[in-house]
Order: structure tokens, then sequence, then C-alpha cells
């Protein structure tokens, strides 16, 4: 399968159909490009697609990262400029999600829309006073999840962030043991993006709020509620943003639900005025 060098690193790809747009999908943590297997075809009908593994993840170079949500906007930068895959359609997902929207804020010629399912920017729920206990629940069980790591163990840690995105305690072990054993690989992948503190709250600057391209925030209606807020308050902090609810969908619709999710991101374009074709 095709890579390329960009930004000091190899990166892996595919790339699935041959008529319309560009897009291109960004995964989130704990995964790679494979992730995005199940909505591939019924894009690819519309768009010219490329799904790719994050630095670190899947076959592209693994390479320390100081800034994690800063490298990985110049990663995907890099591989649309070496690809001549610009300007595209983002869509991304959780952390994929900040991904898109910190490079449609820093090289926004790059960018044509973008799609965003629930990018847990947690910082955006300090603004509400209301919100003050569960922030601070939610800030120390991050950090107690983050030691447990570092201290090695792995699986009880992704047990229960599984669980807390997936409003499931049970979700983890319902996994196949070998599926539970390629997850564990991007542990230390996670630690290293939820430590940035980049991964808090939007982009800050004029890039930003200058941003007047269409935006879409997904939100899936099982996902748990402190996403739902996070979905909300996105949305207020964006110039062009419309919200979409995927009907019995959670916070992987791209696994769970790929017809919905591909059918209401194609929807939306078309809405949008934004041509796919």
């Amino acid at each position: 399968m095709p890579s390329v060098h960009a930004n000091g690193v190899d990166l892996h790809y595919v790339t699935r159909g041959r008529e319309g747009d560009p897009a291109a999908l960004v995964h989130g943590s704990w995964v790679d490009l494979r992730s995005w297997s199940p909505v591939l075809p019924g894009l690819a009908g519309s768009m010219q697609v490329i799904a790719y593994d994050r630095r670190g993840h899947g076959q592209s170079t693994f390479a320390p990262r100081a800034h994690a949500l800063e490298s990985d906007a110049a990663d995907l930068g890099a591989l649309l400029e070496a690809t001549d895959h610009y300007p595209a359609h983002l869509i991304g997902h959780s952390y994929g999600a900040m991904v898109a929207l910190r490079l449609a804020a820093d090289r926004p010629e790059l960018v044509r829309s973008l799609a965003l399912h629930e990018p847990p920017y947690m910082g955006l729920l300090d603004d509400d006073p209301a919100m003050a206990p569960e922030m601070e629940r939610m800030r120390s069980d991050l950090r107690a999840e983050q030691d447990r790591i570092r201290r090695g163990d792995l699986e009880g840690a992704a047990r229960d962030l599984f669980g807390y995105f997936a409003g499931d305690v049970t979700v983890w072990d319902r996994f196949r043991p070998e599926t539970r054993t390629e997850l564990l690989r991007y542990a230390p992948r996670w630690l290293e993006e939820f430590s940035d503190p980049a991964t808090e709250r939007p982009p800050e600057g004029p890039g930003l709020h200058e941003l007047l391209i269409p935006i879409l925030l997904t939100e899936g209606t099982v996902s748990p509620a402190f996403l739902h807020r996070m979905s909300a308050a996105l949305e207020r902090v964006l110039i062009n943003a419309t919200v979409r609810q995927l009907r019995d969908a959670g916070h992987d619709p791209q696994i769970t639900h790929p017809d919905l999710y591909v059918a209401t991101l194609l929807a939306f374009l078309v809405e949008r005025n934004v041509p796919t074709m």
C-alpha cells in the first residue's frame, strides 16, 4: 500500500473513489485507518477519499511528538500537499476531529469543509460554572488513567476509558481478545495525545474565528451527555457550524452505523451547497 514521506515521517494511506472532490479521513485515538473501512465504499461513490495512519499508528512511522496535536495537523497538511489532495473535505473522529480543526485554523487554504464527530474538548466546559464539580471529577479520572498507563496497566486504563466514552462499562470485555491486543498497542499514543494541553480547547487566534467554511458537528444520540455538552459548546465557538444527531449511534458511528453516518455527511454537503461531484 502507498506511503509518502511528509513532515519528516512516512505516512501510510489508502485511496478510494475516482470522481468528486477530495476528502480526507482522520482517525481518532486507539485505532488506525482501518477504523474507516465500513464507510469507505459509501463515501467513495461521491468523493475521492484518502484515509491514512496517523504518526505512530498502523504502518506509519513511529516518532515522538513533543506537541501531539500540532504535529498531527502538520502531518495531515503535508500529506494533502504531497498527494495533491486539497482543498479537501476533512472528516475527523474524536481526537482526529481535533486534528482536522487545527489544520483548518492553521492552513485554511487546504480545507473545503469540516465534519467533526465528538471532539472531546474538555476545557470548553470550564466556561459553565455549573459544570465545575463534574469537570473536577472528569479531570481527576483522566489523570488517574494517564497514571495507570505510565505504570504499565494499559488494559485497566483502556477498559475504563472505552467504557467512559461508550457510556457502557462492559464494552471493553465484549471485544475479541485479538481486538483488545491491537487496541492496546496505541495506549502510549493516547497518553501522548491527551497529555498535550492543546487538546483542552479549540485552537485560539484569528484562524478559528475567521473560519467560514461549512462545518458539520455530529453526535450520537446514545453518546454520554458530556460529549453532547462539548458539541454544544463547540457550536457556539464556531461561526458556520451545524449540529446533526445520529440516531441510536454513539462515539464510533463509522463502525456501528456506517450507512447512517455516510448519508448524514453527504446530505450536509448537498444542503450547504458544497459540491462533491
